[in-house]
């Protein structure tokens, strides 16, 4: 298995700063300050949500270019590109609870789809490992943001 480039691991795991920082707020801050932190959450977890599936429309635009791809091919990984954003699009327009849900199916959906994207082919080894250990962590702050909303 190839090696994850340094500036992917640096950038991608330097991106879990924010869901850190906004987590550990929202267990430590009460009132206002819990709910700065939430809505600062939620709002980042959209723009990494949209991100994850603008990766699959940034390496599906090789394929149009390939003939190694079919078309269905093409529509499966042109179609799940912008399927995260109208996710995070949705999800930041709910109360709170349901907001957190669905940013917990939509990354766990994203890896999922990822991971099914390396098997075929369609992303590099590396990446699928990186974004295995991104989406474990950023699945922990949302839940444990879940859990201290919900308990």
């Amino acid at each position: 298995m190839t090696a994850i480039p340094t500036p992917a691991r640096l950038l991608g795991f330097g991106g879990l700063i924010p869901f850190v920082v906004t987590a550990v707020s929202v267990l430590t801050l009460t009132d206002n300050g819990q709910l700065m932190a939430l809505d600062i959450m939620l709002h980042y977890s959209a723009v990494i949500l949209s991100f994850l599936g603008a990766v699959h429309w940034g390496a599906g635009l090789t394929s149009f270019t390939e003939q190694c791809v079919s078309q269905s091919e093409n529509w499966i990984r042109i179609g799940w590109s912008v399927t995260p954003a109208l996710v995070a699009w949705l999800a930041i327009q709910m109360t709170l609870l349901p907001s957190l849900i669905t940013f917990i199916l939509g990354f766990a959906g994203a890896f999922i789809f990822d991971a099914w994207s390396g098997k075929k082919g369609w992303l590099p080894n590396w990446y699928i490992k990186l974004r295995k250990s991104l989406s474990l962590i950023v699945l922990i702050c949302l839940a444990l943001a879940f859990v201290e909303i919900r308990f």
